[in-house]
């Protein structure tokens, strides 16, 4: 009887020849595998979308960027907007908790010692933990992290803890500031009592107004103030927050390095510094990739970059009538003007298409690219 086998060299050409296939199937395994985490990514915004506009339709306004805060030191910042929609994202028991714990909201939620301030005891404590990082996984990207992370610590060890800014991380923030660049001024929210409707600002969503504390809030924007239209006007956006940046949120090294990693902190309370984490400017820039921004320091300057993805080559944008957009990272951007007399006068505009879809005051309506 004649027995058959393969041959070393068979055997080489058939291990060579998987080997092949192996290589051509992994990157189509990991693309097809980004194009889902990118689609679930539109439908997280989808669903800010949603929550926006019953949001407007439950309360006869837009949500606000946050209920309570006061410029002047000192500052005391208060629930944000990504609090105010979670009753219209089908989050209603983790809104109730915080706002029960808040005293309706009249209590700071102050980032420095979140977990302490909102009153909770460790039983408390641990289920609110969990039922943020649970609930609030879509505020989060899927390319950039897991659904259900957030930051926790004893509010003491700046090295591990990143200073005790606990709460739910978040990969997009809605868009604020500005006629022009000027940073100062978006990042405080303005004057909220300002009887001319926080002059100055220009983007989407502004503050509430509100008289003898935080708990008395109400809408100061109905979609009206989109003058430019619902589907030309940007509302929420992805982030840029460095790569080796994720998950850092810590204080030390300077004001200029809190601004770097603040945009990775708690995305529950709004105001002062912790505005970086839920908003951006819509006279900023898109940043080319995640590792954008290397060498650079001033974070919280309009100059630098506040829009970015984990996508290749695109950052997905929430516009006003609810539909998800993808925009290139090198559509222009920046101020609409380049000086206070131009955004006063209306004079002398730029071409940039990222802030004019940011600002709702410029009258004039742009295509995307």
């Amino acid at each position: 009887m004649i027995r058959r086998a393969f041959t070393l060299v068979e055997l080489l050409v058939v291990i060579a020849i998987i080997g092949v296939l192996i290589a051509l199937l992994l990157p189509a395994v990991q693309a097809a595998r980004e194009a889902a985490r990118r689609m679930q990514c539109t439908n997280h915004l989808k669903q800010i979308g949603l929550a926006v506009h019953n949001f407007h339709d439950s309360m006869n306004g837009l949500p606000p960027s946050t209920i309570g805060y006061t410029v002047t030191s000192p500052h005391s910042p208060n629930a944000s907007f990504w609090v105010l929609i979670l009753p219209y994202m089908e989050q209603q028991t983790v809104y109730d908790m915080i706002k029960t714990k808040t005293s309706n909201f009249s209590i700071v939620m102050n980032n420095t010692n979140f977990w302490n301030e909102l009153g909770a005891d460790a039983a408390e404590t641990t289920q609110l933990q969990s039922s943020l990082g649970t609930g609030l996984s879509t505020f989060k990207c899927p390319s950039r992290r897991g659904g259900k992370e957030y930051l926790s610590g004893n509010g003491t060890d700046n090295a591990t803890n990143q200073g005790g800014i606990y709460g739910p991380q978040g990969d997009y923030a809605f868009v604020q500031g500005r006629a022009f660049q000027h940073w100062s001024t978006w990042l405080n929210n303005y004057n909220p009592n300002a009887t001319d409707h926080a002059p100055g600002q220009s983007g989407a969503i502004r503050v509430a107004v509100w008289g003898g504390g935080a708990s008395s809030w109400s809408s100061r924007d109905s979609m009206s103030w989109w003058a430019d239209g619902t589907s030309n006007q940007i509302v929420v956006g992805e982030k840029h927050i460095r790569s080796d940046y994720v998950g850092q949120c810590a204080p030390d090294g300077g004001d200029n390095a809190k601004r770097w990693k603040l945009g990775d902190c708690s995305i529950l309370i709004s105001g002062d510094w912790n505005t970086l984490s839920v908003a951006r400017s819509c006279n900023s820039r898109i940043a080319r990739g995640p590792s954008d921004g290397s060498g650079t320091s001033n974070f919280g300057g309009e100059d630098q970059v506040h829009w970015g993805s984990a996508h290749t080559g695109t950052v997905n944008f929430l516009m006003g009538d609810g539909s998800v957009q993808a925009i290139s990272v090198t559509v222009p951007a920046g101020p609409v003007w380049n000086n206070e007399a131009d955004s006063n006068s209306r004079s002398n505009p730029t071409n940039s298409i990222l802030g004019r879809l940011g600002n709702v005051r410029d009258g004039n309506a742009v295509s995307i690219p």
